[in-house]
């Protein structure tokens, strides 16, 4: 699960923290205090480190932050947690999915396209294998859609709401992982790459959500 509430004394590991380097996917720690900030949780955490100095207090926020609580297995017939620093291996199928796709996380507002694509199966306009040209049709191709279909008015307006912003998340989101592959932003590229992109938006919103 990911980003399940923590508490106080809870072991918790990294998946991603927007923006930081300092603290790597994989990395455990301890919280330290729950708090709320403009409505996201905020949990303040002494991260592990790399065992020889003293790791990070950096905290995580619900709206920014991807976590999940480390796996916990027998030894000696004791039911204890082992803690492997930065150990991929102790981390289950769900979040090496993640770990795998980490840089659709880093180009792509997945928080958004997950919240959009939660919007698009409550309308029942699509099923979602075939739920991909929806993040990035926008919103006129999409109102097309959903001409002559007896669909709740309001379950329309709210996919129709976020259309328009799913389309430029996810060609922002495309210019960015073009950039980091050092292949050129030009609009034959977005247009080729673009489904691609959304095609991996929607398997990580089945396998992560």
């Amino acid at each position: 699960m990911i980003n399940p509430k923590l508490n106080i004394g809870d072991r918790v590991v990294l998946l991603h923290m927007d923006g930081e380097m300092s603290v790597l996917p994989g990395e455990q720690g301890t919280v330290t205090s729950v708090s709320k900030v403009f409505g996201d949780d905020q949990y303040n955490v002494s991260w592990d480190g790399d065992g020889k100095t003293q790791g990070s207090k950096l905290a995580l926020i619900s709206s920014a932050d991807l976590w999940d609580i480390p796996k916990e297995k027998k030894v000696n017939s004791i039911e204890e947690r082992v803690i492997t620093k930065r150990s991929i291996t102790e981390i289950d199928d769900q979040n090496k999915v993640f770990l795998k796709n980490i840089d659709i996380f880093k180009h792509f507002n997945m928080r958004f396209l997950k919240s959009y694509l939660l919007d698009v199966r409550e309308s029942g306009i699509t099923n979602m294998f075939g739920a991909s040209p929806f993040l990035y049709m926008g919103k006129d191709r999409v109102k097309h859609e959903f001409e002559y279909k007896d669909i709740d008015e309001e379950l329309v307006e709210k996919v129709l709401e976020g259309a328009n912003q799913a389309q430029s998340e996810m060609i922002n989101g495309t210019i960015k992982a073009l950039n980091a592959q050092g292949k050129e932003e030009s609009l034959e590229n977005i247009n080729r790459y673009i489904p691609r992109y959304a095609t991996k938006v929607v398997e990580l919103y089945f396998n992560l959500f």
